[in-house]
């Protein structure tokens, strides 16, 4: 067979046609290679899972508390620093080498070269770069370091209802239940060495931060925490100790500022008095709160008791006040229960009738015990 032979330039141009056919034929193969690969149809439920995932990630049960800035305010310790130069700063030998400064009511400290500067209300970053631009003017490139030794003002007052009540340092991010937990826990009667909590806690929170004081004139402060004709310098937080602690909403684990002061009320007590199995003094708490709870606390009313029971409840400022109920019909839920406060007196009466029968039948139950005895004979 013989060979086909072409000029020279026909050759080229052949050959040029024929690798232009071969690309575009290609092309052709790899688009219809990726086009047989056809995406998943998408799921309509797919939008509502993922709101569902975004509404639990931002639940506040998942939610890490801020870190919230500290402000240098009267009682705070801090070291100065300056890299590279120690001769900026006096040694103290007592603090490690350190220069250490107590801030105090004064809002302004003294320090070498640079003379006096504010510290009140500013976090010890911003101290640190004004520090930088002070010493600039006699140190060149100078790097000072601020430490806050002593967070006087960060602490934490708990009160009320917990084993061992005192003020508490607070670390950056504590919330509502480190508090209570540093506290020793709360108190549930007498176990736990106390009356049980009430049905809230409050929290007791400045309504100013230290840079607010340090740097606010004195009339707007005194607008800020006005109420009125009242300065009122905290705002009061309540939370329900039920929903909180029972049922564990943990969104009332709230975080802490300092200089909180988290009061836990107690729940308080209440006197018996009168025919009931065992008279005396009932801690109310989460489980007793109303006049039926507090009487079966007592083991119940006694066969000769009256129905009619009086609660008298003395207020702060006031006469007594004296309330009249019916025990009888609230124990079988014929009649709404009578909620109690802290220091009610219950006063159980005597119904003579029922009360004769009572003591009859002590006194009939004594002789057949007694003639029963008498009779018995063994030998």
């Amino acid at each position: 067979m013989s060979h086909l032979r072409l000029p020279p330039l026909k050759r080229a141009l052949f050959a040029a046609s024929l690798s232009f056919i071969i690309a575009t034929l290609a092309g052709c193969a790899t688009r219809g290679q990726s086009s047989r690969y056809i995406p998943a149809p998408e799921d309509p439920r797919r939008e509502q899972v993922e709101a569902s995932i975004n509404e639990v990630i931002r639940s506040p049960e998942l939610q890490l508390p801020s870190v919230q800035e500290y402000y240098l305010g009267p009682g705070d310790v801090i070291t100065l620093t300056m890299v590279g130069r120690d001769d900026v700063f006096p040694v103290n030998k007592e603090s490690g080498g350190l220069y250490t400064v107590t801030v105090t009511e004064n809002p302004l400290i003294t320090l070498p070269y640079i003379g006096s500067i504010k510290v009140h209300g500013k976090t010890a970053g911003q101290l640190q770069e004004e520090l930088r631009v002070a010493y600039s003017q006699y140190i060149q490139n100078p790097i000072p370091i601020v430490t806050v030794e002593k967070f006087y003002y960060n602490q934490v007052s708990v009160l009320g209802a917990v084993r061992m009540p005192a003020r508490y340092p607070l670390l950056f991010g504590d919330t509502l239940l480190d508090a209570i937990f540093r506290a020793g826990g709360l108190t549930f009667g007498r176990e736990t060495g106390g009356p049980p909590p009430g049905r809230f806690l409050k929290i007791y929170r400045e309504k100013l931060t230290p840079k607010d004081r340090a740097n606010m004139p004195l009339e707007e402060l005194l607008t800020r925490i006005k109420e009125g004709d009242r300065v009122l310098p905290r705002r009061e937080l309540i939370i329900p100790i039920e929903d909180f602690i029972n049922e564990g909403e943990l969104s009332y684990n709230i975080p802490l500022h300092p200089n909180d002061v988290v009061y836990i009320p107690s729940a308080g007590t209440v006197m018996v008095q009168g025919p009931v199995m065992s008279p005396g003094v009932v801690f109310l708490g989460p489980s007793i709160r109303t006049l039926t709870q507090a009487l079966t606390e007592k083991g119940g009313l006694r066969f000769g008791a009256a129905s009619r029971v009086e609660v008298v409840r003395t207020p702060a400022r006031g006469e007594p006040v004296s309330y009249f109920l019916n025990s009888r019909r609230m124990l079988r839920r014929h009649q709404a229960d009578f909620l109690l406060q802290d220091g009610d007196q219950i006063f159980v009466y005597v119904h003579p009738t029922r009360m004769f029968l009572e003591n009859a039948s002590k006194i009939f139950r004594s002789s057949i015990n007694a003639g029963a005895s008498a009779t018995y004979n063994p030998l």
